[in-house]
């Protein structure tokens, strides 16, 4: 296994059966795609190409991968109602997530408010690959960027292999034994403790939950999962959404939703599709399995009731 930091997480390059010698140049080639990325992507870096879009007045054309990521984010957009939306950036600018987190880095006695605005706000002339900006729309690709780089960097191993980059993971292939990847789920409420274990084939695995990138504004809390129908941090009756999907893009934007729509809902909306399988953690600390998820180990999982 091999690991290196990028988009402010630590990122796991494993491939059971090979020596870290072995393993060293593509585990060096996934590095570089995780800087490339940043660079186009970041929303922190004031020179990336995201951050020159949210700065263009006018009609701007961009690179294929900025357009087609941009392109998606659009139809997840349309997908999800509205609750997975990157047009949020300005929201989370004004609650205080306007540079890369850390702990108490984000802390401030007052927060101000943004308009709710919507990637649908965008026109997209897929031709010149030219993207216009209102006024009040910042994007934030965040954790889709993460989870698309994810994808791009298993696409590049053979046989078992795996990258996880902060709990984004795509796991390919059998697992080190044979018989699937076994992914924990932790306790919202106690990171040392595992609420679930899962076994994963071929899937990619995401988790939404506000526990781990939060700030004090004032006396209250704030956190990076914002509500795109109030411009403001969710309130749901979830701790954490964990979802399985095909795509570590797919199911990093299913677990934002999953977490914003609340348990009953987010079960509806999940639950028959097929490829889909989530893990859901609500404030009672109960745990429900929606889905196609293959549980190996648990704590009193129930088997949630669309």
């Amino acid at each position: 296994m091999h690991t290196f930091r990028a988009m402010n997480t630590d990122v796991a390059v494993i491939a059971p059966g090979r020596s870290d010698r072995a393993l060293a140049p593509l585990a060096a080639e996934i590095a570089a795609l995780f800087a490339a990325s940043e660079r186009r992507f970041s929303r922190f870096d004031p020179d990336s190409e995201l951050s020159r879009l949210n700065r263009a007045t006018a009609p701007m054309a961009v690179s294929r991968e900025l357009f087609l990521a941009v392109r998606r984010a659009r139809s997840y957009a349309i997908a999800t109602h509205g609750l997975f939306d990157p047009g949020v950036g300005a929201a989370l600018i004004a609650s205080g997530y306007d540079r890369s987190f850390a702990p108490g880095a984000l802390d401030r006695p007052t927060a101000g408010a943004a308009a709710p605005a919507s990637v649908l706000q965008l026109e997209l002339d897929a031709a010149t690959r030219t993207v216009v900006r209102p006024p009040g729309v910042t994007i934030d690709l965040g954790g889709m960027a993460k989870g698309l780089t994810v994808d791009r960097a298993a696409a590049l191993g053979t046989g078992a292999f795996a990258v996880d980059a902060g709990g984004d993971a795509m796991l390919r292939g059998d697992g080190p034994d044979g018989d699937g990847w076994i992914v924990d789920v932790e306790d919202p409420r106690d990171p040392a403790r595992v609420i679930a274990s899962l076994r994963v084939r071929d899937r990619a695995v995401a988790t939404s939950a506000p526990n781990r990138r939060w700030w004090r504004v004032g006396g209250a809390i704030a956190h990076h999962l914002i509500d795109p129908r109030t411009g403001r941090a969710a309130a749901s009756d979830l701790l954490q959404a964990t979802v399985v999907a095909p795509t570590a893009e797919l199911a990093d934007v299913l677990a934002k939703t999953a977490f914003l729509l609340g348990a009953r809902a987010a079960t509806r909306f999940l639950d028959g599709r097929v490829g889909l399988g989530a893990v859901l953690v609500d404030r009672g600390g109960g745990v429900a399995l929606v889905g196609e998820v293959e549980l190996v180990t648990d704590v009193g999982c129930e088997v949630a009731d669309a």
